[in-house]
């Protein structure tokens, strides 16, 4: 934190001579003549300073009061230098026209608090590295008493740091681990101090129970916020994503440690960085130069549940983006297992919520208890942080930092006419009544009522509770009266049973969660009937469910589910999640989309009778004969097992391929299959090792060529490197290419290829891995080969006479597909590795070429790379996709996702840098950064234009 104080404290000094902003914070009331509303609705002003001040987070507890979360020491503490200095109030409407008008500072001092909930007679609050639980003993209104609930969470920057509190159906509180995606690293552990235990989370998002402590680790991570619908269904945000699903739990994936586990989210608002359309002016941008005019900041996506909005049965989401003072609204549809988003008719170039006020930043949006879309306005002249600016965007912009660091506001939106509904006292309701608010449409009231019963735990609420589960005609009031009676430890497995037979899809489903530990002949037998639900994540639970069952039948339900959802691969993720006890079942089942999985679960499980039944089909020839996929198919089943056949399975296949090597009438791909395969039978190497090196003589097929590439690359035999070294004049640029992918993949075969002067020919996503290695001696080879051309500074300045030159973006386009198009997308061309270069049109040329030069400059979370080796000494380099208790998903520099079992990787280490290289200015002039700046910024179109008719008006800072 030190340079960052020294800057403000420089900036200070200067300050006489800062220009001041160039506009001004407004009223409260002038600000709300700013606001720009979807037609047909109306917006309203509940708090403002001096009631609040610098909201980011609110709460209502079971009295209504609304508690608000202040992060007043955003975004480098009150003194420039991390002093703590976040406070909780409480506001309270004491003349009951639904606006606050007193306000109580129940705690300060806090350490950059974001999140909230509101709990038992107290307040949950998440204020990095803690979780804490704040309760006033004495009356008096002020936090009395400070427990630290979890500890352990990252700290850094104030952005990504965990957040959210929110109550889930399961009686669990689920938290937003921020983000940091990337970043935590597979040993990173969570201390919950009322269970004594300490909880590996990596950078996932986690639940939590508050009153025992019990800690688990969650799909994740979201940046801020993680919010679910009425069913269950949880949402997360991060900048340029504004709202995914978690279709798959953690809790489901982590029981099967022998198969890799796919991605368990899926983009629900897409494409990446979708459009926004701000009211407001466009902001000077210092930062995410492909990103402006699009989803910059997103945060806080939610479901709004209630329906004095929109009509019951729909699902509206609600993003905000504080960047360009709006928050987007989405309608949200099924799509079989999990959702899909479009705008709302009559928003398709407007925002639901937006302000020509630039101060005015939303960062939360929450269903009321009254029923409106409550909007919380930090209310800031800037919202970037520091980290993500310049140096000059620092030197220009701290002076004025924390400018709004004394005014905040809170608004409600509503459908004109529309009477608010009157939150109920919770509180005082006793516990029939207190049922009886389970039968509401509104989120707040249904989650406090919900909470309330437990907290009570009175027995006198059970029959009313298995009443209004069977007969209620409301489907949410059934399904909150389970959820109770499960937290009560009440609930009978006759009514799970009636459950699972509900006539809503959401019932039936949560229902199957609820009959995971209730598992009696009666809840399994009519579980399994749902193999048949008409509805695909009904479906999709019931394939997490099984796996909590040992029945027979639940194994044959399992395979049935396979078979039936086999283009699903969410429902395939889920059912290997549940295939530890169901093995033989699924092996039998002849379950193709299904085979290499099941294959490496069966050597998990040491399970031979299973292995000959899913390897028959491989192994068993036609006219003594093998195809190219059963060839394959073998070949993978060696490099599961380090190329291991001790039963002989393969003994017809790998005889039928030594025949195909030097037999030159057969097909290339027959040949290459044989090839591939061989690599990977440590006893057949050396007889290929002599065959191989004649395919890649200039006179093979180009396909052959590549192929022995490969092979020779698979069985890591130290005579490769020279080998390929030596036929490398001849090789082709494809084949080159891949010898260099291949050279690449081990620690002495990289400096072999370093050492032997073919370095020029790798590009320069290639160069910055070498200079970045894990190995001190590739590190030092390569940074004396490749040269940097100076500092990055001493380049930027080199290379700004190109702003000054016209770009040609016929030219531009030329120096993209050499220099970009390897990692970056523009249009249908490229790879979307990094941050796709859709929306760059609307950056100055000054941004991109710093960007294009400085490229560790700013590094957005989730670009970091990473370099992992894996048991067999291959090295895997990319970004790290994903994460989940028993695998980490890796997408490689071409774009391609790789999933590695944490048990498979040997070491794991960030580069603590961007994937996208330095040293492109090597081979660049200024003329032709000035092309590439000009094709950039006319959307890849490509039409030549100069700097001056590309740069914009003077922007607002």
């Amino acid at each position: 934190m030190r340079p960052h104080f020294l800057l403000v404290l420089a900036a200070i000094r200067l300050s006489a001579a800062t220009p001041p902003p160039e506009s001004q914070p407004l009223s409260p009331l002038d600000a709300m003549k700013k606001l720009q509303i979807r037609a047909g609705y109306g917006v309203e002003l509940v708090a403002a300073e001096p009631l609040t001040i610098d909201p980011v987070a609110i709460d209502w507890d079971t009295a209504g009061r609304l508690w608000v979360v202040e992060m007043a020491d955003y975004p480098l503490g009150m003194d420039g230098n991390g002093k703590a200095g976040g406070r909780v109030r409480v506001l309270d409407d004491t003349d009951g026209d639904g606006r606050y008008d007193k306000s109580t500072l129940f705690a300060d001092g806090l350490n950059f608090p974001n999140g909230v909930l509101a709990w038992r007679d107290g307040v949950i609050i998440t204020a990095a590295p803690d979780i804490l639980f704040l309760r006033d003993t004495d009356g008096d209104g002020r936090a009395d008493q400070r427990e630290v609930l979890v500890t352990g969470l990252l700290e850094g920057n104030q952005q990504l740091r965990a957040n959210g509190l929110r109550w889930g159906l399961d009686n669990w509180v689920y938290c937003a681990a921020g983000g940091h995606h990337g970043n935590y690293g597979a040993d990173t552990r969570l201390r919950s101090n009322r269970a004594g235990i300490d909880v590996a989370v990596g950078s996932r998002d986690f639940r939590f129970r508050p009153d025992t402590g019990a800690l688990e680790p969650e799909s994740g991570p979201s940046q801020f916020g993680r919010n679910r619908d009425d069913w269950g269904h949880w949402f997360g945000t991060q900048n340029s994503r504004p709202l995914w699903h978690y279709v798959l739990a953690d809790r489901y994936l982590r029981r099967n440690p022998h198969v890799p586990a796919p991605d368990p989210t899926r983009q629900v608002v897409v494409p990446l960085n979708p459009k926004v359309w701000p009211a407001s002016p466009p902001e000077k941008r210092f930062h995410s130069f492909n990103q402006s005019g699009h989803f910059t900041s997103a945060c806080a996506g939610m479901i709004y549940r209630d329906e004095l909005l929109f009509p019951r049965g729909e699902r509206h989401a609600f993003t905000c983006e504080p960047f360009h003072n709006l928050v987007q609204h989405n309608v949200v549809t099924d799509d079989a297992t999990s959702f899909a988003a479009h705008r709302a008719p009559g928003e398709e170039t407007s925002e639901f919520f937006s302000s020509e006020d630039r101060w005015c930043r939303p960062v939360m949006t929450r269903t009321g208890p009254d029923g409106a879309l409550w909007v919380v306005d930090m209310y800031r002249y800037m919202i970037e942080h520091p980290q993500f600016l310049t140096d000059a965007g620092k030197a220009e912009l701290l002076p004025h930092y924390r400018l709004g660091d004394d005014k905040g506001r809170i608004y409600r939106l509503f459908p004109v006419g529309a009477k608010l509904r009157t939150p109920p006292r919770l509180a005082d309701m006793d516990t029939a009544t207190l049922v009886h608010a389970l039968d509401s449409p509104n989120e707040w009231q249904r989650d406090k009522a919900h909470q309330l019963l437990l907290w009570r735990a009175d027995k006198a609420a059970r029959d009313p509770l298995a009443t209004l589960a069977r007969e209620s005609a409301n489907p949410l009031a059934r399904l909150h009266a389970l959820c109770v009676l499960d937290g009560l430890d009440a609930l009978a497995p006759e009514l799970v049973v009636h459950a699972l037979a509900d006539p809503h899809p959401g019932v039936r489903e949560n229902a199957l969660r609820l009959a995971e530990n209730r598992g009696t002949p009666e809840v399994i037998a009519a579980s399994v009937k749902l193999v048949d639900d008409a509805d695909a994540k009904v479906r999709l639970r019931l394939a997490c469910t099984l796996g909590e069952w040992k029945d027979a039948s639940a194994g044959e339900a399992l395979a049935r589910l396979a078979l039936k959802d086999r283009a699903d691969s969410f429902t395939l993720a889920a059912v290997m999640s549940s295939a530890v006890p169901h093995a033989r079942a699924l092996s039998n089942a002849g379950i193709d989309a299904l085979s290499d999985p099941l294959i490496r679960l069966a050597l998990g499980l040491d399970d031979r009778d299973s292995l000959a039944t899913l390897l028959a089909p491989i192994v068993t020839s036609v006219d003594s004969r093998f195809t190219v996929a059963q060839m394959e198919g073998f070949g993978r089943f060696l490099e599961m097992t380090n190329g291991t056949d001790r039963a002989g399975f393969g003994t017809a296949i790998l005889a039928f391929a030594r025949t195909l090597l030097g037999d030159e009438a057969q097909p290339t791909a027959q040949r290459a299959a044989a090839a591939g395969l061989l690599a990977r039978d440590p006893t057949k190497r050396a007889d290929l090792l002599k065959v191989l090196p004649r395919w890649l003589a200039p006179s093979q097929p180009g396909d052959l060529q590549r192929a022995a590439v490969r092979a020779l690359g698979a069985t890591g035999d130290s005579s490769v490197p020279a080998t390929l070294l030596e036929g490398w004049p001849a090789f082709t640029p494809g084949t080159r290419a891949v010898a260099i992918d291949v050279l690449l993949a081990r620690e002495p075969w990289a400096f072999a290829l370093l050492d032997s002067g073919n370095a020029p020919a790798l590009d320069g996503t290639q160069r910055g891995r070498l200079q970045k290695h894990s190995s001190p001696r590739v590190r030092t080879l390569a940074g004396k080969i490749f040269k940097a051309a100076g500092t990055r500074a001493a380049v930027v300045a080199k290379f700004q006479p190109a702003l000054k030159l016209a770009g040609d973006g016929a030219r531009g386009r030329e120096v993209f597909t050499k220099l970009c198009v390897a990692c970056h997308k523009l249009g249908d061309a490229g790879n979307e590795v990094g941050p796709n270069l859709a929306s760059v049109v609307e950056h100055p040329p000054e941004k991109l070429l710093l960007n294009i030069l400085d490229p560790n400059a700013d590094v957005q979370p989730g670009f970091y790379a990473y370099f992992c080796q894996l048991a067999d000494s291959t090295e895997l380099y990319g970004l790290m996709a994903s994460e989940t208790g028993t695998s980490i998903t890796f997408k490689l520099a071409d774009g391609t996702q790789r999933p590695v079992l944490r048990k498979d990787i040997k070491s794991l280490r960030s580069a603590n840098a961007s994937l996208m290289p330095e040293g492109l200015e090597a081979a660049m002039t200024p003329q032709d950064l000035a092309d590439l700046i000009g094709f950039l910024r006319t959307g890849g179109k490509g039409k030549k234009s100069g700097m001056r008719e590309l740069a914009p008006a003077k922007a607002a800072r």
